[in-house]
């Protein structure tokens, strides 16, 4: 499978490093100088995007308009936007974030961290893709499902279950994305025990997954399970995500000051992106162990990126 990136930057010495840095680890670069030709490029559909590498500030149309069509686009508003940026201003970054930004890359950067920013994004959207598939396998009667109990351990599992859950729902691209992020979160740091720190150092190594299959078959972490409870109620689906971990501080992890000084980092801001863009609300209880996920009924949501208000 070819992976092709798009990079927007009106720099041409900046297209000139990206390519050089990402071209050598397989990705295929199409290159634009400002929005409106980057438009003209997606509008072509002539190549399938895995990740956009947007440049804040360009003349013509800049990023921040640039990625609001994006992510308005049905056809666009998944592929994942790795947002460059000198500013770091917390109100900058909230403007990003407000029009859809998930990662972020603060100018100058160096080689190797645009490389683990993009195989992050890329890895991502990989993995959407995959559920996507099977969200649309025939699974629309489940949106008669009224109450359900599952039980899972692995990632596997979780990307199982994950669509089910999803389909379930009115919406369920938009909830999609928000429940594998939590689910995976109770596997990985909930029951294998996976801190943050050690996920950075296994992100930077390209060992996390190895890490997680050989904690899955240790005898200390083996044989907990996630246990997920679905129900619908007259005007909400609440979704309950508990498991044996001994739960975080998640407070942290979904504030806004957690977001901005998580974004230009390679994880730390999905349970915050998962309440901002899936759901209505996401609260934990037993000490970050149990998520509570509500989902409103007859809502409207033609406008994916309301603002964010908590």
């Amino acid at each position: 499978m070819t992976m092709t990136l798009l990079a927007v930057d009106d720099e041409s010495i900046n297209l000139m490093i990206i390519e050089e840095s990402l071209s050598e680890k397989g990705f295929v670069i199409v290159k634009a100088k400002d929005g409106e030709e980057a438009l003209a490029i997606l509008n072509s559909d002539e190549y399938s995007f895995f990740a956009i590498i947007l440049d804040r500030l360009m003349p013509n149309m800049d990023g921040i308009e640039l990625l609001k069509r994006i992510k308005r686009s049905e056809k666009w508003r998944d592929i994942p936007v790795i947002f460059q940026t000198a500013m770091s201003g917390i109100s900058d970054m909230t403007e990003g974030l407000d029009s859809g930004a998930f990662y972020y890359l603060t100018k100058p950067y160096s080689r190797a961290v645009l490389v683990t920013i993009v195989h992050t994004a890329v890895e991502h959207y990989v993995k959407l893709l995959r559920a996507k598939e099977d969200l649309h396998k025939g699974m629309g009667a489940l949106r008669h499902l009224v109450k359900g109990e599952f039980q899972i351990r692995t990632i596997k599992e979780s990307h199982e279950l994950a669509p089910i859950l999803a389909n379930a729902c009115p919406d369920p691209e938009r909830v999609l994305t928000g429940i594998m992020e939590i689910l995976n979160n109770a596997i990985e740091h909930g029951n294998l025990g996976i801190t943050y720190q050690e996920k950075t150092e296994l992100h930077n190594n390209d060992k996390l997954m190895e890490e997680i299959l050989h904690r899955l078959e240790s005898p200390e972490y083996k044989d907990k399970y996630v246990q997920v409870h679905f129900q619908k109620l007259e005007d909400k689906i609440i979704i309950i995500i508990k498991d044996q971990g001994k739960g975080f501080d998640w407070q942290r992890y979904l504030s806004l000051q957690a977001m901005t000084r998580n974004a230009f980092k390679t994880h730390g801001r999905g349970i915050f992106m998962a309440r901002r863009l899936s759901f209505d609300d996401l609260t934990y209880f037993d000490g970050g162990s149990k998520a509570q996920i509500t989902i409103l009924l007859n809502q409207n949501y033609s406008n994916l990126l309301t603002d964010f208000q908590q």
